[in-house]
């Protein structure tokens, strides 16, 4: 992974996206390279979106080419099992490392939400909607 100085990272903004007749949440968290105090501030500013009834059940967090530590995945597995409504989770462009790191914290808690690995957005949007309808 590319490390880049913090003073010149892109935080890019969160947003919904209408696919294929339903709304996806698109998490930004990619590109936040080894700064893991900017990904939670972030992940934890879009969760107050997220928890509202109104947000979609369909959500899609982008982690390319940002560090996956143990407490990142934690924090967003505590925060996503606080929802208390159905829910699709994409995570996209996370490494093996990383994966082994959600996979580990998801086995410690249990997990009240559906969840799976892309490392295609395309594929990822295809999976939230069009395979939940």
């Amino acid at each position: 992974m590319k490390v880049i100085e913090k003073e010149k990272l892109v935080i890019r903004d969160s947003f919904i996206l209408p696919f294929a007749g339903g709304e996806i949440w698109c998490t930004e968290l990619d590109s936040l390279s080894i700064y893991t105090d900017v990904v939670k501030n972030k992940f934890l500013n879009d969760m107050d979106t997220i928890r509202k009834p109104s947000s979609p059940a369909a959500i899609g967090i982008n982690l390319t080419n940002t560090l996956i530590d143990t407490d990142i995945a934690d924090l967003i597995i505590k925060e996503l099992n606080s929802i208390k409504r159905p829910i699709r989770v994409a995570i996209i462009g996370i490494n093996i490392k990383g994966k082994m790191k959600f996979n580990f914290e998801l086995k410690k808690q249990e997990g009240f939400f559906v969840y799976k690995y892309f490392t295609d957005p395309e594929k990822a949007k295809e999976w939230l909607i069009l395979n939940n309808q």
